[in-house]
């Protein structure tokens, strides 16, 4: 009898675009967003386009809550009806309480095969990592396997961006060395990276061009030249910016699956309008 595949399930911080989640069979559990009286399952009540409008207009910043377990333990039970185990890849614990209502969910399950991986990232890394794990599981891989690897990819894996102000982060607390910035970043942009699962600022750029090269250049001091990376652009509604700096990376590094997308409105709630992240890891094949 053929081996049945692995399911894979992640959160909706992962912006992966939804034909790679039908083509690979990815479930996208939400996040969701808070605004006023209302609670937004992210990317299926509330997509980007309609929040990046909904984010020019409001005196009161939305917030977030991470993935509830029910929606995990359902995405989980439905899996099971087909496919033999289920792999679960989330936002960073750090920064989210999703993690842990995975875990929750799958504490109800007992003789499943869940496994539960902390990205320590989100956005592009967190795709790369649930298509990695899908991929494998298609060339037949054991789970033990898929999860090692998978691990492997996550640990090399970079994330490195800009926001247009301090604002939104100051405000939900998600970024660790701020005093390092407070007080100079007027008419600056942060320049941030994520680093063991939390939010770090490296450095600060006068103005979006600046900004742009002090990332691609943060990126490239930190990549393997002998490594082809998968890379994520995603943006806080400035496809401009992303397209345009994908087109430089093109030119400077070997590169896999190349994807520009929004960044989902749970993301962008915390980073804002006119923010860019850039996401690299190892491609997989």
């Amino acid at each position: 009898m053929e081996r049945k595949t692995m399911k894979v399930i992640v959160d909706s911080t992962c912006d992966l675009p939804q034909e790679l989640a039908e083509k690979y069979d990815i479930d996208v559990v939400p996040v969701h967003v808070q605004h006023e009286d209302k609670s937004y399952a992210d990317r299926v009540e509330l997509t980007p386009s309609e929040f990046y409008s909904l984010l020019e207009n409001v005196d009161e910043l939305p917030t977030t809550s991470g993935a509830n377990p029910k929606d995990f333990f359902d995405s989980i039970t439905e899996a099971f009806k087909e496919h033999s185990s289920v792999l679960i890849a989330t936002i960073t614990s750090k920064l989210s309480g999703t993690y842990q209502s995975a875990r929750v969910a799958i504490k109800q399950l007992k003789d499943k095969k869940v496994y539960l991986i902390d990205s320590k990232f989100g956005s592009g890394v967190l795709t790369f990592l649930s298509l990695a794990a899908a991929k494998f599981s298609r060339k037949g891989m054991t789970d033990d396997e898929i999860v090692k690897k998978v691990e492997q990819i996550r640990d090399k894996s970079i994330l490195v961006g800009y926001v247009d102000t301090l604002e939104n982060l100051k405000k939900s607390g998600r970024i660790s060395n701020l005093k390092y910035l407070v007080g100079s970043m007027i008419k600056s942009k942060p320049i941030l990276e994520v680093k063991d699962g939390v939010i770090n600022a490296v450095g600060k750029a006068s103005g979006k061009e600046k900004a742009q090269k002090k990332v691609i250049a943060e990126i490239l001091r930190r990549v393997d030249k002998k490594t082809k990376y998968d890379i994520m652009i995603t943006h806080g509604n400035d496809s401009d910016a992303a397209e345009f700096m994908m087109q430089k990376f093109e030119k400077k590094l070997a590169l896999g699956e190349k994807i520009v997308n929004y960044l989902t409105p749970a993301l962008g709630v915390h980073l804002g309008i006119g923010s860019i992240v850039v996401s690299l890891s190892p491609s997989p094949f």
